[in-house]
């Protein structure tokens, strides 16, 4: 079995995020794709408190880093993120909110609609 390494991963992201942003409605992507180019230590880390501050409902939160687990979540968030912290991870689930990849977002919401960028 082959598994791709973080980096492998990230790059191929990359240039899916690229393509993406090139299609109407694009622009958050854009904005993703240029906040994960940057290096792991300049990279966007979020904790599930900052989320549930900037909670608006109906809305899917992309972090285009990693969500980190301090903090308390009252609502059910739908969270995109480049990576979750196993904690965080299980934080959201527990409200009964939902854990996505960028990738799996991209497919789901091509043209970013409601789609509300956390960094």
């Amino acid at each position: 079995m082959v598994t791709n390494s973080p980096n492998e991963i990230r790059q191929q992201l990359l240039i899916k995020l690229k393509r993406q942003s090139r299609n109407p409605g694009g622009r958050i992507w854009r904005t993703i794709y240029e906040k994960l180019q940057s290096s792991r230590q300049n990279r966007v880390s979020v904790n599930v408190g900052d989320l549930q501050r900037h909670f608006s409902k109906g809305r899917i939160m992309a972090v285009p880093g990693k969500v980190l687990s301090d903090g308390i979540i009252e609502d059910r968030l739908e969270v995109a993120a480049f990576t979750f912290s196993a904690q965080a991870r299980k934080k959201i689930e527990a409200q009964g909110g939902k854990c996505l990849t960028l990738e799996e977002l991209m497919e789901k919401n091509p043209t970013g609609k409601e789609v509300m960028l956390v960094s």
